[in-house]
């Protein structure tokens, strides 16, 4: 076996014990990517829950003490798709962030007031990754951990 090879099966077992702390991962409600998973590209990882979809009303929620919703918390106003989210073929009341936003958000609202779905966000990718739009993740990572500890 050649050393490439070897180091590539290397980092393939390293990333396999992991990623095994953790189940896998399952659809984020309300996505409409490809098979509606938070693992298709380098930054949209994190399932966060941004309507109230319940009794069909498709309602932002916010996320401060000053109801400021995720599109106006991260400056993504014009461009709020809750009602893809609502009505789409994967309805429900989620979508995969960016890495960046997730720790926009955490920074501005504090971790406590996150809504994270655990089950849906790729979370061995973000304990991995260290910056991402020119944010640090640190504060994410940290925040992660507290709200999606890996099951015992």
């Amino acid at each position: 076996m050649d050393r490439i090879t070897f180091l590539v099966l290397l980092g393939l077992c390293c990333s396999l014990i992991a990623c095994s702390a953790y189940p896998p991962m399952k659809i984020c409600p309300g996505e409409e990517r490809l098979d509606y998973k938070c693992n298709h590209d380098v930054t949209h990882r994190v399932c966060a829950k941004l309507v109230d979809n319940s009794h069909g009303q498709c309602k932002a929620i916010s996320w401060n003490n000053k109801k400021q919703t995720f599109w106006q918390i991260t400056g993504q106003q014009r461009w709020n798709w809750k009602h893809t989210i609502c009505n789409g073929p994967n309805a429900g009341d989620s979508w995969c962030i960016c890495m960046w936003a997730t720790a926009n958000l955490i920074k501005i609202v504090g971790c406590d007031n996150v809504h994270i779905n655990c089950a849906a966000t790729d979370i061995p990718y973000l304990l991995r990754s260290k910056r991402e739009g020119g944010w640090d993740l640190g504060e994410a990572r940290e925040c992660i951990k507290k709200k999606c500890p890996p099951p015992k």
